[in-house]
């Protein structure tokens, strides 16, 4: 086996050196990380960390070239990429390195989004790679042609001076990770095969991570049973099994929470978890949001806290309840969407209707310019696989594609809802449509979006945006806190005699807050 290893590194080694000397990025970003997984076979965990981090180096490097790569080289790369991250992020936080793990963590956020989109352009921040510790920027220039004997003292070397750093380093966080807001905490699942990780991280303090031992397959057991029990309106296990993944999730950090005086969650979920909403986990006294504001996350690097919302409303609102002339459509009718956008204009006088045949995708591209928040009372649908198979529909019967929506003009919006679509969850999604959607919005130029994540009746949907713009129309409250104080208002809600339940979690948990709601 030795002989093997032996023969293996060298083979990579004299890879490294051609795809240095040719200029092929793309090759050398994989054989760093081949190096980097046969090390860690044998254990040689401090270099083999080294070797992925160098590798994710070329990769954020190349990241806005692989368009010139064809569409082949793309896939087998990208898959290569995500894989990566996740190994990284796994050492690092084996050997207690939480700091650089977060960094990973978010930089894994940005390439799935690569993996899903297909032309997602890094920023300055994510083009810096994971911060390299000063004995690795020692030992980096020295890794090219190493011999594979050399391996085991330049391991013991490394771990030994990694060790002697005082922890401010070890643990020191990228500028942008520390201009969190007072109040807020921002937590990172990662989803590994044997085990949950969860990072946390507020202001002033240092990120912590904590493990739960759980696989993979039985956590996604416990999401899809619950969000089974939230897409049912009379299921009366919708507790049980909330309580069950509350136990997986929050429990687990509950101090940090109270440590922190957290009011506010900044929420990056991981695979599968985007499908269920992190507000309605049940302790067993209380839903989530009874306690915080949740604010789902693209990735921290793409966040910008700075920002905040006009005072003054200027609002688009478009509404399709299913028909339209003589055109049919297989989605049940939403009848309730044109008396949804009534009340909207009823509650804020700078509003712009567009109804049924009138909400075209040229018009309504036209009419949002300009306006602070957009909404669609229409169908939408996102599919896990490709962006053009999750799309907007209109009134005409005209659909806009997840990969079209960046191409509007929303630069003024500081908020775009959809509040009737549906996200399919099953097969091996792993919620890269959801983070799509919310990418192409923010990208298009809006500060955050909500989305439902599936379908709610007419009838709640509408109790709870009209509580939603409601809270907005006092003028004091930010996006993610009206949100929240019109869940609270379903979940209050008395039940009459006969009446629906609008306090069960299918009718306001649905709804997503992605991006800046602060």
């Amino acid at each position: 086996m030795h002989f093997i290893l032996e023969l293996a590194i060298d083979f990579y080694q004299q890879s490294l050196a051609i795809s240095e000397q040719i200029g092929d990025r793309s090759g050398e970003g994989t054989t760093l990380n081949n190096i980097a997984y046969t090390l860690n076979a044998q254990s040689q965990t401090e270099v083999a960390i080294l070797f992925f981090k160098e590798s994710v180096k070329v990769i954020e490097s190349i990241r806005n070239d692989l368009k010139k790569l064809s569409r082949e080289e793309q896939q087998s790369f990208t898959k290569t990429v995500a894989d990566t991250y996740r190994a990284l992020a796994d050492l690092l936080l084996k050997q207690g390195r939480v700091s650089e793990a977060l960094q990973v963590l978010d930089l894994l956020k940005i390439q799935e989004l690569e993996d899903y989109l297909k032309n997602v352009k890094g920023s300055d921040r994510t083009a810096q790679g994971v911060q390299l510790l000063a004995p690795e920027r020692v030992v980096s220039g020295q890794l090219t042609g190493v011999s594979f004997e050399k391996i085991p003292e330049l391991n013991r070397d490394l771990a030994s001076k990694i060790q002697q750093l005082p922890k401010s380093e070890i643990n020191k966080v990228p500028d942008y990770l520390q201009k969190l807001p007072q109040g807020a905490v921002l937590i990172y699942p990662l989803i590994l095969d044997d085990r949950l990780e969860i990072i946390v991280f507020s202001a002033n303090t240092l990120p912590v991570n904590h493990t739960v031992s759980i696989k993979k397959a039985e956590l996604e057991k416990l999401i899809d049973d619950y969000r089974s029990d939230l897409r049912d309106y009379s299921s009366i296990d919708v507790k049980a099994s909330s309580k069950k993944l509350y136990d997986v999730l929050i429990k687990p950090i509950e101090s940090d929470l109270q440590l922190a005086k957290a009011t506010t969650i900044l929420y990056a979920p991981d695979g599968k978890l985007r499908y269920i909403p992190l507000a309605a986990l049940y302790d067993g006294k209380q839903w989530l949001v009874e306690k915080y504001r949740v604010n789902n996350l693209i990735a921290y690097s793409l966040f910008e806290p700075d920002s905040k919302p006009q005072a003054n409303l200027r609002i688009f609102a478009g509404a399709f309840g299913g028909k339209s002339g003589e055109t049919r459509f297989r989605f049940s009718g939403l009848p309730a969407t044109i008396s949804e956008v009534d009340r909207i204009a009823a509650i804020f006088a700078h509003t712009t209707k567009l109804i049924e045949g009138e909400f075209t995708a040229t018009a309504t591209k036209e009419k949002v310019v300009g306006q602070a928040i957009v909404h669609f009372a229409t169908h939408a649908e996102f599919k896990s696989g490709s962006p053009l198979d999750s799309y907007v529909l209109f009134g005409d019967g005209s659909k806009v594609t997840l990969a079209e929506i960046n191409e509007w003009n929303l630069k003024d919006a500081d908020l775009v809802i959809l509040s009737a679509c549906e996200t399919g969850l099953g097969g091996s999604g792993n919620g890269s449509e959801i983070l799509g959607f919310g990418y192409q919005v923010q990208r298009a130029g809006a500060k955050a979006s909500i989305a439902s994540l599936w379908t709610v009746s007419d009838g709640g949907t509408q109790l709870l945006m009209e509580a939603f713009y409601g809270n907005l129309q006092k003028g004091n409250a930010s996006m993610s806190t009206s949100l929240r104080e019109a869940q609270l208002s379903m979940i209050r809600r008395p039940i009459k005699d006969g009446g629906v339940n609008y306090n069960h979690p299918y009718y306001w948990s649905a709804f997503v807050l992605i991006g800046n709601g602060l």
